[in-house]
């Protein structure tokens, strides 16, 4: 079956509904000016998803580590023997107990869905189903979703997000949480759908108080609350949420329409983003509180020093030769979280990103050492039309998908200034 065309002729939930009915095989492709998504069927059914641009969040690792499955130790382990055995990453952390297969499974579909609910949004683009007898897919971790179930949620998604962005137009934007916040409390048999419950149009609703004085919302809401400190933009907090991209904008439209969070002044986003990039580019020092208990343990440490194979104080193996790399690209991660954040600052404030970093500097916003990486090297700074970009590079000067942070920049129709910087406006 030859089936191409564009998203303007044939919709993507046609384009599914006929893949589903006809219990189609293959690989169904989607192009944008932005993205290219691969999405396969196996006898009508989605039984894995991909993106060239694949986002952060979108990675399984990253979906795993979001929501507590896995710590950040076992993950980079993980993905080290990865790289030396070239074996899937899902079968070494169940081979390492480190998550069950349950689990395993479903970071499989949040990871699926998160990529196909993302294009049910796009307004144009080309498409084309490639019919195949078979495709490759873990059968093991990954169960086939129904065509009928992403439909329905497509469609919801569709019909709220319109609500949603119009109380949070752009990506860009910091919130506060308001002193009503702090009387919020979780509550289970909270009513989800809020949206149905408040007009846009109106100015937002009083929280509701129980007769205890506490508020009620829910888990999801809750976990996005935490993340509103004043620094992390509504992109910092889908990209931090252990929830997908549509239930985190969803609680933060709740939280903003009940008045338990507002947008932050600039006096509040300038002393927050200072104070994170202070803490992330200042390591803090450590003092002993009990040097009686060093005094006990230092026999031991001498003992473990002497024997251990790999330790620097070895004199004949010396240190293991990827510790340094590894501690100087997490400070090199650290450095440029604070950069970006300085970065997200002096838009918010002034209206635009900066031509070059060395601007950051001429305004005095940051000093001009965290602008180079820990080897001494520039990072990469790249200020486009519809994005921006801030990546370094590793111990041996190759880029590195580890140390890339991006944002999108304006919508299809929205006018970007020409010249020094482009406008904050984001979808």
């Amino acid at each position: 079956m030859a089936l191409e065309g564009t998203l303007r002729d044939f919709s993507l939930s046609d384009i599914f509904q006929l893949i589903g009915l006809q219990r189609k095989t293959g690989v169904l492709t989607l192009r944008s000016p932005e993205d290219v998504v691969t999405v396969s069927f196996l006898d009508g059914k989605v039984v894995g998803a991909d993106s060239l641009n694949k986002r952060l969040e979108d990675r399984l690792g990253q979906v795993l580590l979001k929501t507590g499955t896995v710590t950040k130790e076992e993950l980079d382990s993980a993905l080290k023997k990865q790289m030396e055995t070239l074996e899937r990453l899902g079968h070494i952390l169940i081979e390492r107990a480190a998550v069950s297969r349950d689990e395993l499974k479903n970071a499989f579909e949040q990871q699926i869905l998160n990529i196909i609910y993302r294009v049910f949004r796009w307004q144009d683009g080309d498409y084309h189903f490639s019919q195949e007898t078979s495709v490759d897919y873990d059968a093991e971790l990954v169960t086939p979703l129904g065509s009928e179930s992403i439909l329905m949620e497509g469609a919801r998604m569709l019909d709220e997000w319109p609500i949603i962005e119009k109380r949070i137009p752009y990506r860009g934007v910091v919130f506060v949480p308001t002193p009503a916040s702090r009387l919020a409390q979780v509550s289970l048999d909270r009513e989800p759908d809020d949206l149905e419950r408040f007009d846009i149009d109106l100015e937002p609703a009083s929280p509701e108080a129980q007769s205890s004085g506490l508020v009620r919302i829910s888990p999801i809401e809750r976990d996005i609350l935490a993340l509103t400190d004043g620094a992390n933009a509504v992109d910092d907090i889908v990209r931090k949420s252990p929830h997908g991209e549509f239930e985190t904008c969803k609680a933060l439209y709740t939280l903003l329409t009940r008045s338990l969070v507002r947008e932050a002044s600039r006096d509040e986003i300038a002393r927050a983003s200072q104070r994170t990039a202070t803490e992330t580019l200042t390591a803090p020092s450590w003092q002993p509180h009990s040097p009686w208990l060093a005094l006990l343990l230092a026999p031991l440490f001498v003992l473990t020093v002497l024997l251990a194979p790999r330790n620097p104080a070895d004199p004949l193996l010396g240190p293991g030769p990827k510790l340094l790399p590894r501690l100087l690209g997490a400070v090199s991660a650290a450095r440029m979280t604070g950069i970006w954040h300085t970065l997200q600052s002096r838009a918010l404030l002034v209206g635009s990103f900066p031509e070059n970093l060395a601007e950051l500097h001429r305004e005095r916003l940051l000093p001009a050492s965290p602008i180079l990486d820990p080897w001494g090297r520039p990072y990469r700074y790249v200020l486009r039309e519809q994005s921006v970009l801030l990546a370094g590079n590793n111990s041996a000067g190759v880029p590195d998908s580890n140390l890339m942070l991006s944002q999108h920049l304006g919508m299809e129709g929205t006018d970007v200034s020409a010249g020094p910087g482009a406008v904050l406006l984001t979808p």
